[in-house]
């Protein structure tokens, strides 16, 4: 090849040198150096996908209070899910919706934190500005075009040393990594490329600028305007610089989807061998799979991926048909990840978000509508495992219908809460560190809706 990782980190102190690339490469919200720390001394770097389940989960049947009188036939009476085919969680309480057995093997591995009543003050149930808000981790602001997960990565990765410290594997850019630094895009590693062979694509990929030598192929046009003050000349520059930076760390990982066999059996299926999921899971599936080997094979730290389909205004269903499918699908994935990334399982968090729950209520067209709380999942090696916020102590009976209006399930816990605790927990932030990633999270201290959940050991 006609660069190495060395030519890309001299172009970008260069760049950031020169001034007119400062604002692209820093964060408005960030206010210190950027650093490389991994917590517990550097010899298991911590790594986390997140999944984002957009649509609107309907919590009350994913994770389903038993406990509570109001969950009956008369409330959701083509929806009602009967006790004796849900999955017991273990606490006389809460059952998890049966599309979620593969979960539930993780589960009783004591791998799975269930985290009930999660939300915010205040929600509109608007999809747009809820999944903003989830993204941005800033409830309230509509304006901030920045991801509370870019953040952290910005405040704890040297990008120079790692560019492929995050990556979002998603058809679109997630507002959750995206920011002021072009982060990876890749929504199919398999032709996440040039899409040319071995030397065509070096020569097509060329060397950036040095001196008089103006360089050649994509990386000599994008290199030319990494030392521009026009601002646009040095974003496009700066994004060339981080297509090419992706691009060695895949090919110098040997990253190859099509060759890739999963570990000891696990699978993402996919139109070759289905396992009866239908034909629209199987993109998800194929995010899935690339977050694996990308945790597994290179140094990615964090990775978002995304799941639509769960604002079922209509048809629903209950045991079986459309959200049964959509959480059989998430919980094949959490278990697919369990088996298949192995050694680094105990290291790893995989953490589910959705915009907001749906009401406790069925509607005239056997569907829900959108509500106020909802759940988490987090599953990992380290995670005490158990259910949070759905047992006699945290939910009253009568607690289904616990907002002022008498209509949604209302939030016990921030979601920003859960949040602080993996940056605390799992990433090992200070609190200066986690108001970088999180504004003003450590001002909610003492609040009942930021009492740590206590899901990950302390």
């Amino acid at each position: 090849m006609h660069f190495t990782r060395r030519d890309f980190v001299k172009m970008s102190a260069a760049g950031l040198a020169m001034g007119g690339l400062a604002p692209i490469f820093r964060s408005p919200l960030l206010s210190r150096t950027l650093n490389a720390a991994t917590f517990g001394g550097g010899t298991s770097p911590k790594k986390m996908l997140v999944i984002f389940m957009r649509g609107g989960n309907d919590g009350v049947n994913t994770v389903i209070p038993y406990g509570d009188s109001q969950y009956n036939l008369a409330n959701r009476p083509n929806i009602f899910i009967p006790e004796t085919d849900a999955l017991d969680l273990g606490n006389g309480f809460a059952a998890l919706h049966p599309g979620l057995s593969a979960m539930k093997d993780v589960y009783d591995q004591g791998d799975v934190a269930v985290l009930h009543r999660i939300g915010y003050a205040d929600l509109n149930r608007s999809h747009f500005e809820g999944q903003h808000f989830w993204e941005n981790g800033i409830p309230g602001d509509s304006a901030t075009e920045e991801g509370w997960l870019y953040r952290h990565v910005a405040e704890s990765y040297d990008l120079d040393a790692n560019p492929l410290a995050a990556a979002s594997l998603s058809q679109k850019l997630m507002l959750l990594l995206k920011g002021p630094s072009a982060l990876p895009h890749i929504a199919d590693l398999g032709t996440y490329g040039l899409e040319v062979p071995g030397t065509t694509q070096n020569k097509l990929l060329g060397a950036l600028p040095n001196g008089s030598d103006p360089g050649s192929g994509v990386l000599g046009w994008y290199g030319k305007d990494l030392g521009s003050t026009h601002g646009y000349d040095a974003l496009v520059g700066s994004t060339g610089l981080a297509m090419g930076e992706t691009l060695f760390a895949l090919e110098n990982a040997g990253i190859d989807p099509a060759t890739y066999i999963p570990a000891a059996g696990a699978t993402y299926p996919d139109a070759a061998n289905p396992e009866g999921f239908a034909n629209n899971s199987f993109p998800f599936f194929s995010q899935i799979r690339d977050a694996a080997i990308l945790l597994k094979q290179t140094d990615l730290r964090v990775a978002g991926v995304e799941i639509g389909g769960f604002d079922l205004h209509a048809n629903q269903g209950a045991a079986t048909g459309a959200h049964a499918d959509l959480l059989a699908t998430i919980g094949h994935a959490v278990r697919s990840l369990s088996i298949d990334l192995g050694a680094i399982w105990d290291d790893t968090l995989v953490v589910t978000l959705s915009e907001f729950g749906r009401t406790s209520e069925q509607n005239g067209s056997n569907g829900t509508d959108h509500g106020e709380a909802s759940c988490m999942f987090v599953a990992g090696g380290s995670v005490n495992g158990g259910v949070y916020n759905c047992d006699a102590t945290t939910w009253a009976d009568g607690d289904m219908f616990s907002t002022a209006n008498a209509r949604y399930v209302a939030q016990r816990t921030d979601f920003r809460n859960p949040l602080g605790e993996i940056l605390d927990s799992h990433f090992g932030l200070t609190s200066p560190q986690i108001d970088a990633v999180l504004p003003g999270f450590t001002s909610h201290a003492g609040e009942p809706e930021f009492d740590a959940l206590g899901f990950l050991p302390s």
